[in-house]
């Protein structure tokens, strides 16, 4: 009897979980049938005069959007060959698919503009060739001519060879496109009518766009207009976009809608979802449950981040916003420069995904983390793609929160060739010249060039010289060439300027961009 009860306990149990899983899958399946209807509004149109049940709120707003005039993806659709010349305000030279398109949209605020600001940080924090990859573009999303008009005028006076090129793209959208957002029952009761109504039309705003932007480039990643960032981060960013885990969408900043990055081949799926729930959902909620419907069910967010928020005067006209970004100011670089252009590698078998090795070499931020502790003779290699004069090599280990993951015994050697790289995906080096040993956990060497005879380097190779129980940090890696050695400024001291002047550290050399 007793076996028998257990048994029937046992088949209830999986009765119920199958009755789950297919519940959910029958749910993920309307979600997707959303997702991939061509014309997701009049779909759901369709549905409430076939006498489906919905929320009666939900069928006013859309009745309202939808039969009142042709608005969002439909009038998309229906002005297919016009409507994107006729977002340009600026049209550009002969552009080419790019790598990645940094979308901003603005609107006026009542006493503050952190846009021209935004747009500082972002061209003084990478170099112009790195820009050559990339498009800004600015949607400005606000319905009042004259502070267009403003805009676009000092934004040509600022940067001309920019707008010419097409690296800044400034777009308006056509008031057509938005539905009247009458009779808006926000999910959010305690909201106010202009909340509502702002919510719902910066839901608009982000398909807008999206869909400008999809054919620009491979990747995208979306930035509302009061932040700033730090030096490198176009690399970093890059580097994490490249590996090919399965992402849908990368967090480079852990609030709201700011450095969240997408394939682009996404962005109609996803302009779609936040069209489709517009009265809902805010699209900074919304995206996370499309994050899921394309089954990635966590949020990836890339710490440390690279995005700072620093607008106090929000875009709802009396909103005060003091949201900052916990992420942002921890394990910063200490060194202001850029490395040589280089590729690394490790023997180190037990490696964490989210603190690749990359992370101790760019400026962006961040750091090189094991999941063990290193054995005798794994080493750290840096290849450089071209022979370099460095002259100073400065390697910290260790974190104020962990400071006992450190390399207790290891020696920093310089190459001057390089053979190949082997079938285990590690460099051979050859003509190896000895530089130091680390000391608590840290090495810094100086005048490399007149130890090697003023020859240039193309391996630098770190080696255990003991093997250890706990795990690794490589913090940072800082090198100096000949040309640039003993200019190695303090990278935190213009980090907490920034954060006290909000950004005002503007280059003059920005004026011609």
């Amino acid at each position: 009897m007793r076996h028998f009860r257990i048994k029937m306990f046992v088949s209830r149990r999986k009765l119920i979980s199958a009755l789950v899983f297919i519940g959910l899958f029958t749910v993920t399946g309307i979600w997707m049938q959303f997702l991939n209807v061509a014309n997701s509004e009049r779909f759901f149109v369709q549905r409430i005069k076939k006498g489906k049940p919905t929320q009666s709120h939900v069928m006013n707003s859309y009745i309202d959007s939808v039969e009142e005039s042709v608005t969002g993806m439909e009038y998309l659709k229906e002005n297919a060959g016009t409507w994107r010349q006729q977002a340009i305000m600026f049209p550009p030279q002969n552009i080419s698919k790019r790598f990645m398109t940094i979308g901003i949209p603005t609107i006026k605020r009542e006493n503050k503009t952190y846009l021209f600001d935004t747009l500082e940080s972002l061209f003084n924090c990478s170099t112009e060739k790195q820009r050559e990859q990339i498009y800004i573009v600015i949607l400005l999303a606000d319905f009042n001519r004259e502070w267009k008009e403003n805009i676009t005028h000092i934004l040509s006076e600022k940067y001309p060879k920019s707008i010419r090129t097409g690296l800044l793209q400034v777009i308006e959208a056509p008031t057509e496109f938005y539905p009247p957002f009458k009779n808006l029952e926000h999910t959010y009761r305690r909201h106010s009518k202009a909340k509502r109504k702002w919510r719902a039309k910066q839901n608009f705003d982000y398909a807008f766009l999206f869909m400008y932007s999809k054919p620009l480039s491979t990747y995208y990643m979306q930035l509302e207009d009061d932040v700033y960032t730090v030096p490198g981060y176009l690399t970093r960013i890059r580097n994490h976009l490249l590996q090919d885990d399965g992402w849908v969408c990368l967090e480079f900043s852990e609030l709201g809608y700011i450095g969240k990055a997408y394939h682009s081949t996404d962005l109609e799926k996803l302009s779609r979802m936040i069209l489709l729930f517009y009265v809902e959902q805010p699209g900074d909620f919304t995206y996370m449950h499309f994050n899921s419907l394309m089954l990635q069910f966590h949020r990836r967010i890339v710490r440390p981040t690279l995005f700072q928020h620093v607008g106090l005067q929000s875009s709802l006209r009396g909103k005060i916003q003091k949201l900052k970004d916990s992420y942002f100011t921890k394990n910063r670089k200490r060194f202001d420069k850029e490395n040589p252009p280089a590729k690394l590698f490790t023997t180190i078998q037990k490696l964490q995904n989210s603190n690749p090795l990359f992370m101790a070499y760019d400026m962006a931020g961040g750091f090189f983390w094991t999941k063990c502790g290193p054995e005798v003779n794994d080493t750290i290699t840096i290849v450089f793609d071209t022979p370099q004069s460095i002259d100073e090599v400065i390697i910290q280990t260790g974190t104020d929160e962990y400071p006992h993951d450190t390399l207790n015994e290891g020696k920093l050697e310089a190459s001057l060739g390089l053979i190949k790289v082997n079938n285990s995906n590690q460099p051979e080096c050859t003509n190896n010249v000895f530089l130091g040993n680390f000391q608590d956990g840290n090495i810094h060497t100086t005048n490399i060039s007149k130890l090697l005879g003023f020859r240039n380097v193309r391996c630098l190779r770190v080696t255990v010289k003991k093997k250890q129980k706990k795990w690794l940090i490589v913090r940072e890696i800082a090198l100096f060439t000949r040309e640039n050695s003993k200019k190695n400024m303090v990278n935190s001291t213009i980090i907490s300027n920034v954060e006290k002047h909000h950004f005002q550290f503007i280059s003059s050399t920005s004026v011609n961009l």
